[in-house]
């Protein structure tokens, strides 16, 4: 079984993705997601009132909603090597066809409310089942977990700012998952790593 990275773009003049072992891209207009986590909401890009990512109702109504869809409902939903969550309400993956294992498609939760999927071009010549985990080893609302756990761990931190994205990752080659975010310091940049039910692995200065 091959385990190589699969790329994927999505195919459309709006919305474009990249994704590598430990990234994963995605450029609305002309502002990438992975600037806006950094910085948090764009000016008047605000979907939601308060913080999405501590609204464990909000994060839960997403994840039904997803699975509810006609295409999802009572299946066992995969993901495409990650999932990223922006505190200004955003949600974006990308979703292998349960009907069409080969096919991709790019989901984006904004406003909230899912919006139509796009359809994703794959390269490269990766086993596709290695590229994808079950949506189901995860819970949305573990992101307002992991973000109380930050929020104790930045008390030591001089100046901290949290940053206002949160993501889980598949490593491909080692067929291991993680939440990946971090908090930004007067002194330094902090990474967190957790597990998949949001226990903390590692939280260290970068």
């Amino acid at each position: 079984m091959k385990k190589q990275l699969l790329t994927i773009a999505v195919l459309s003049a709006m919305l474009f993705a990249a994704c590598g072992e430990n990234n994963k891209k995605t450029e609305n207009n002309t502002q990438t997601t992975e600037e806006t986590g950094k910085s948090g909401a764009a000016s008047g890009d605000a979907e939601q009132a308060g913080n999405f990512l501590t609204n464990r109702d909000a994060l839960k109504k997403a994840e039904a909603e997803l699975k509810d869809m006609p295409k999802f409902k009572g299946k066992d939903v995969k993901v495409f090597q990650n999932i990223h969550f922006y505190e200004d309400g955003r949600i974006q993956l990308a979703v292998q066809d349960p009907e069409k294992p080969e096919n991709i498609d790019d989901y984006l939760f904004q406003g909230g409310k899912w919006q139509e999927p796009q359809a994703v071009q794959i390269s490269g010549d990766g086993d596709m089942s290695a590229n994808v985990f079950a949506l189901s080893t995860l819970k949305f609302e573990t992101v307002a977990d992991i973000y109380k756990q930050l929020e104790a761990q930045s008390k030591e931190v001089e100046g901290a700012k949290i940053d206002g994205h949160i993501y889980y990752n598949l490593n491909v080659m080692h067929q291991k998952g993680q939440w990946m975010t971090g908090v930004q310091g007067t002194r330094g940049q902090y990474s967190g790593y957790f597990n998949a039910d949001g226990s903390l692995i590692e939280f260290k200065k970068n």
